[in-house]
């Protein structure tokens, strides 16, 4: 790799461009992260106990707060219906993770290549974006943590529709 200027703030990096140059700083692609030289380097770490901790406690979230309003919006309804419920919920967030673990690199597997969160700032990107001189903000968000934060978000998007369902009843 030949040398070049680093980047301001701790997420903006450069990507390699197929003409052998590099791009101006800015985010990285997801799946990557940058590394001290400012390059944005591919997520290849493999996920720690505590990290396969964290993803199980948030892929079971949902699935207690989906039993958690089918219970509330089928009290005192039929007994039959509800255990249909319980079941379609646990298929819906087990396939929903199932899913996205097959289709995350490496595609086709349920292991992953992952970020390891290396600071605190790693999980709030948006609060670090450099503004050089002063002048305008250079937008450098990006996952650092990668795929902390996508799974769990795939996973958790139909939790809106089972409290509206709560709600509304």
């Amino acid at each position: 790799m030949a040398a070049v200027r680093s980047c301001p703030g701790l997420y903006c990096g450069r990507i390699e461009l197929e003409d052998g140059s590099w791009s101006d700083c800015g985010a990285c692609p997801r799946g990557f992260r940058t590394n001290a030289s400012s390059y944005c380097m591919p997520c290849v770490d493999e996920p720690s106990l505590y990290d396969w901790q964290y993803l199980g406690f948030m892929v079971l979230l949902p699935m207690v707060l989906h039993w958690f309003f089918i219970d509330m919006v089928t009290r005192g309804k039929a007994e039959n219906g509800v255990i249909i419920q319980h079941m379609c919920a646990f298929l819906e967030v087990i396939s929903g993770t199932l899913a996205a673990l097959l289709v995350l690199p490496p595609p086709g597997s349920v292991s992953l290549y992952m970020c390891s969160p290396k600071a605190l700032s790693d999980w709030y990107t948006l609060l670090h974006n450099p503004q050089p001189d002063y002048k305008e903000m250079l937008h450098c968000t990006q996952e650092a943590v990668y795929p902390l934060l996508l799974i769990p978000l795939h996973s958790n998007n139909n939790i809106n529709d089972d409290i509206s369902i709560a709600f509304l009843n």
